[in-house]
């Protein structure tokens, strides 16, 4: 039987991947909050996910369908000012999911 390896080394010989998935964290909530920023009041309780992709792919994610569609309703008028507040580079496309809240 083979000594067992403490997680303190595990997370050492893994940091590289820990800091970009931190990196990725941390970028998602920036985008978050530059979206619930923007949108109107009554539908920054139904986001709870945004995020840019490296092609340029704003993803929101909603908690129901009916605010889905009003989030897509909302989303062109904010795209530039997102961009802007994300800092994220070019928005290429949108797109609205609907997960419900755990």
């Amino acid at each position: 039987m083979r000594k067992p390896i403490p997680i303190s080394e595990l997370l050492a010989l893994n940091k590289s991947k820990l800091k970009s998935l931190q990196a990725g964290m941390e970028s998602a909530n920036r985008v978050l909050a530059a979206v619930q920023q923007l949108l109107p009041s009554e539908l920054v309780p139904h986001v709870f996910g945004a995020s840019i992709d490296e092609r340029g792919v704003l993803t929101l994610l909603v908690d129901s369908g009916a605010f889905a569609t009003r989030v897509r309703y909302a989303l062109p008028a904010l795209v530039s000012t997102i961009e802007a507040a994300a800092q994220k580079g070019k928005i290429s496309r949108t797109q609205v999911r609907v997960r419900p809240k755990a």
